[in-house]
C-alpha cells in the first residue's frame, strides 16, 4: 500500500531553554525518502517517531529534498514528527516549552519523566540545573527502583524509574498536592476530574482546562485504555463474527498491532499501513494499558507485533466488542 503523507517540522532549538525558537512544518510523502537522507541513525525507527539531531549537511539535504526553507542560524536542529496534540489548539500547551513557562511566571510546576534510569537525567535537566543553581526554582527527584534491574532489548540495564519535579519558589505545594492525585489515582484509576486537577496544578486557566476535557470527551479517550488496531484476513474475520465480535481467532501468522490514546485522524496512515494484500480487514479494541504493554514487552513503539501463540493473551485483555473499521 502507498504511504500516507505525514507531516514532520524542523526546529531551531533555544540554546538556554531547549524549546524551539522557531520551526518550519513540511508533509513527506513517503517515510523511505525521509529515512534515506537520515541514514543509519534510524535503522531501530520504522515510523520516524524519533527526534533527530541534524548535523548542517543533513539539514540541507532534507530542506532541498523537500524544498522547505529553514535557516536555523546557528542554533542546533532537530528533526520531529508533528505532535498532533498541537492540531486546533487556541492556546500554548506546555509539553517541550515548560523551562521558558516557567521562567516567565505562566508555569508554576512541572513534571518531567517519568524515565527509566540510568542515566540520572531528562532530556533537558542541565538547562533546568542552571536556574535551580540561581535560585530561580525549586527541584526535587524521585526514584523507583526494580525489585531487581531489568535488561532492555538493545542491552540496556535499567534499574528503575525517575520522575524530576520543578516548581516556582513558593509554589513548592504543588508537587505534594500532585504526588496526593497521583496516589488516589492509583486506587481509583485515572479519570476527567483528575485530568482537571493536573491542569489545574500545571497551570493552565479554567477555560483551557474545559476545552481539552471536551476534546479528550469527543476523541472517545477512556483512560486506562488503548485503542488497538489489527489487520485481518476475511476469514479471520468471519471467525470473530462468529464469536460475537468478543475475541481474535487462533492464528499462524505474527500480528501486527498499532495503540494509540484516542481517535485522531493524524493516524490514519499508520492504521492503514497495517493492512496487506492477505489481511485487507481493519479492525479495533480497546485493551487495558498496563497489561497491555506488558504482554508486548513496553517497546516505546506505535506498531508492535504480536507471535500468534500470545493471541489468547491478548483477547483475555480486551474490554469492549472488536470493531471493523
Amino acid at each position: 500500500m502507498a504511504d500516507q503523507p505525514q507531516r514532520f517540522t524542523l526546529q531551531a532549538i533555544h540554546p538556554d531553554f531547549g524549546c524551539p525558537a522557531f520551526e518550519a512544518m513540511f508533509v513527506v510523502d513517503r517515510l523511505e525518502d525521509l529515512r534515506e537522507l537520515l541514514g543509519g541513525a534510524a535503522d531501530d525507527d520504522p515510523e520516524l517517531e524519533a527526534h533527530y539531531h541534524l548535523e548542517p549537511a543533513e539539514l540541507a539535504a532534507i530542506a532541498r529534498r523537500f524544498d522547505v526553507p529553514f535557516d536555523p542560524d546557528g542554533r542546533e536542529a532537530v528533526l520531529c514528527r508533528w505532535a498532533w496534540r498541537r492540531d486546533n489548539v487556541s492556546y500554548l500547551v506546555h509539553t517541550g516549552f515548560e523551562l521558558p513557562l516557567m521562567l516567565e511566571g505562566r508555569k508554576p510546576f512541572a513534571r518531567m519523566g517519568t524515565d527509566s534510569y540510568p542515566p540520572h537525567k531528562h532530556w533537558n535537566e542541565e538547562r533546568f540545573d542552571n536556574y535551580v543553581a540561581q535560585g530561580l526554582l525549586h527541584k526535587e527527584v524521585e526514584l523507583e527502583p526494580f525489585s531487581e534491574p531489568r535488561r532492555m532489548k538493545g542491552g540496556q540495564i535499567i534499574e528503575g524509574w525517575r520522575t524530576v519535579y520543578y516548581a516556582l519558589k513558593g509554589q513548592e505545594w504543588r508537587i505534594a498536592a500532585w504526588k496526593l492525585v497521583s496516589k488516589a489515582s492509583a486506587k481509583e484509576g485515572w479519570n476527567h476530574t483528575f485530568e482537571r486537577l493536573e491542569g489545574m496544578l500545571f497551570g493552565y486557566e479554567d477555560w483551557q482546562n474545559d476545552w481539552w476535557i471536551e476534546r479528550l470527551r469527543k476523541q472517545r479517550h477512556e483512560f486506562g485504555t488503548l485503542l488497538v488496531y489489527a489487520a485481518v484476513m476475511p476469514q479471520e474475520l468471519a471467525t470473530i463474527e462468529t464469536a460475537g465480535h468478543r475475541s481474535l481467532p487462533a492464528m499462524k501468522r505474527s500480528i501486527k498491532l498499532f495503540t494509540a490514546f484516542t481517535e485522531i485522524s493524524e493516524d490514519d496512515e499508520q492504521r492503514r499501513s497495517l493492512l496487506t494484500a492477505e489481511a485487507t480487514h481493519l479492525v479495533r479494541f480497546r485493551v487495558r494499558t498496563l497489561p497491555f504493554l506488558e504482554l508486548v514487552g513496553n517497546e516505546q513503539a506505535a506498531i508492535r507485533e504480536l507471535s500468534p501463540d500470545r493471541v489468547p493473551d491478548l483477547n483475555r485483555l480486551i474490554q469492549d466488542a472488536i470493531e471493523v473499521v
